[in-house]
């Protein structure tokens, strides 16, 4: 399965892809929504793992292109904004589960596992 992760913060990105890796992930890690979104357009990924707040947008700002290309792909979102309004809206955008950063390395593998 191939995995992505859009995040700002290098050692978040660090942190997932390598226990995504050890899970048997393919794993590409971004910085930037304007990246990922070229990656989603020349690429296919089963599971994302998005930061909402990033320098040019939001992670649910690639949602609608992550499900336009692939509808059975599981959404996480890794994020210290997790509001109600951030929640809801995640629940309406279909996002399989909503981690709060901090997070530790059982919320990653609990997300995986509940796949």
């Amino acid at each position: 399965m191939n995995a992505l992760i859009v995040d700002d913060e290098e050692d978040i990105g660090f942190i997932v892809s390598r226990m995504l890796t050890k899970n048997g992930f393919s794993v590409k890690y971004l910085n930037r929504i304007t990246k990922a979104w070229k990656a989603i357009e020349e690429n296919r990924y089963d599971i994302f793992f998005l930061d909402l707040n990033l320098p040019d947008g939001t992670g649910f700002d690639i949602i609608p292109l992550i499900r336009e290309k692939n509808k059975e792909a599981k959404i996480f979102i890794i994020s210290a904004h997790d509001g109600i309004t951030e929640k809801k809206k995640a629940k309406e955008m279909k996002v399989n589960a909503f981690i709060k950063k901090p997070f530790g390395k059982k919320d990653i593998l609990n997300a995986i596992e509940n796949l």
